[in-house]
């Protein structure tokens, strides 16, 4: 059996309850503690393999993003780690691959449009962000990996 496509929000449980935690958080911000915010955004994920987890992540961290952007380097981690645990060895890629999840023709979950405007315009931004997360997460990969050896 082939994966499913996700791109339509409408389709998954958990989907539909984030959009409407998204939309509780962003009428009354007060309400919404930033360690539940982080909380309620990873209890979305599911699993998956590392590239459509990638585009699950950005999809689903984006719009959080863009509503509390002091939280943004510990959202990111998400997808970057899976990047990395997929093979990406540069650096250089991490923002071309959110981009990418923006862009995509067929996504496997699309972002939604608060995401995707985030996605486009301010990830960009955050190069050097995006840089620093990749170079810690992938010396933990490696320290890990080192310790089972």
């Amino acid at each position: 059996m082939g994966l499913r496509n996700m791109a339509d929000w409408s389709y998954s449980r958990r989907l539909v309850e984030l959009e409407n935690f998204y939309a509780r958080a962003q009428l009354d911000p007060d309400t919404v503690s930033d360690d539940d915010f982080i909380r309620k955004i990873t209890q979305t994920f599911w699993a998956t393999n590392c590239a459509c987890f990638v585009e699950q992540a950005f999809a689903i961290i984006a719009p959080g993003c863009a509503m509390r952007p002091h939280l943004v380097r510990e959202l990111i981690a998400h997808p970057i780690e899976a990047m990395i645990a997929g093979g990406l060895d540069d650096e250089q890629e991490v923002i071309r691959q959110g981009i990418w999840c923006a862009t995509k023709a067929e996504p496997y979950v699309e972002p939604s449009p608060d995401g995707k405007r985030w996605l486009l315009e301010q990830w960009p931004k955050l190069e050097a962000v995006a840089i620093a997360v990749f170079r810690a997460k992938f010396k933990e990969l490696e320290r890990g990996i080192e310790g089972r050896n």
